[in-house]
């Protein structure tokens, strides 16, 4: 396909839906082949099957990332599908391993690690599989998901805004340590999106509350309880593939080394 990514190869993890299928359909509609992530064999293979319909290009790699032998079972199967990828977009990882909205002191310090290896680890080490082949192409495009928790700091889930958190920092560093190469390195911290379990869990909220019309209404209420100062709606993940394929631009190499918050303006 002709498009800003043409010839350019991409991986998108947690691509089975949300934010990672809306990504990796936006990059391969765009010109670029993808190879969509995820655990879920029939859920990723419809993402993919999306794109294809869409006309453009795309592969699974099928598991998880958790520790050295998961990560390097997806790197293999990327490879072996586009070979090694020009741009990185680091989605995958997931809420508080301790379940739900865990308060601080309920939250236990294997919770934490667990966390932290969800969100952190797996992307750490595809950084280091895929980035010396974009540094000797002397372009390549690094993509993390942090949070737009990291702003507004809750006494719950301390071990999934730590791990967020640091998501941007390393990200910011990653991107002093490859000065110089052609490679960016930026994050996209997200604020409240409606991918299918926030909606559920929006549409339950709104009932509970007494809230019985149509999606208008439930969106509005919602709106009005969870992101005052916000734009009127919430967040869609196409608006965070939007900003992340901003990122993934080749007219972007003068953004290098910085968050980006999509967050309507909460």
């Amino acid at each position: 396909m002709v498009g800003r990514f043409a010839g350019k190869t991409a991986l998108v993890t947690g691509a089975s839906g949300g934010i990672g299928a809306a990504t990796a359909l936006r990059l391969a509609v765009e010109g670029a082949a993808v190879v969509c992530h995820g655990r879920n064999e029939e859920r990723t293979a419809a993402a993919a099957d999306a794109i294809r319909k869409a006309g453009g290009t795309a592969y699974v790699a099928i598991g998880g990332l958790e520790g050295e032998a998961g990560t390097d079972t997806i790197i293999a199967a990327t490879r072996a599908a586009v070979g090694d990828v020009d741009i990185l977009v680091n989605n995958a990882g997931g809420e508080s391993a301790g379940g739900g909205m865990s308060p601080w002191f309920d939250t236990k310090w294997d919770d934490w690690l667990a966390t932290y290896e969800s969100n952190v680890g797996s992307m750490v080490r595809l950084i280091h599989a895929f980035t010396p082949a974009m540094k000797e192409k002397r372009w390549g495009r690094l993509i993390q998901l942090s949070s737009g928790v990291v702003e507004i700091a809750m006494p719950i889930i301390p071990d999934y805004q730590g791990a967020k958190a640091a998501i941007r920092n390393l990200t910011k560093s990653l991107s002093k340590a490859l000065s110089g190469t052609g490679v960016t390195a930026n994050s996209i911290s997200p604020g409240f999106v409606l991918t299918e379990t926030n909606t559920k869990w929006v549409r339950a909220m709104a009932e509970k509350s007494g809230v019985n019309g149509g999606w208008e209404d439930i969106e509005r209420w919602a709106v009005k309880k969870f992101v005052p100062n916000h734009t009127g709606r919430l967040g869609r993940p196409e608006d965070i593939a939007n900003a992340i394929a901003f990122l993934a631009d080749p007219a972007s190499d003068y953004v290098n080394g910085t968050d980006i918050l999509v967050d309507g303006g909460h």
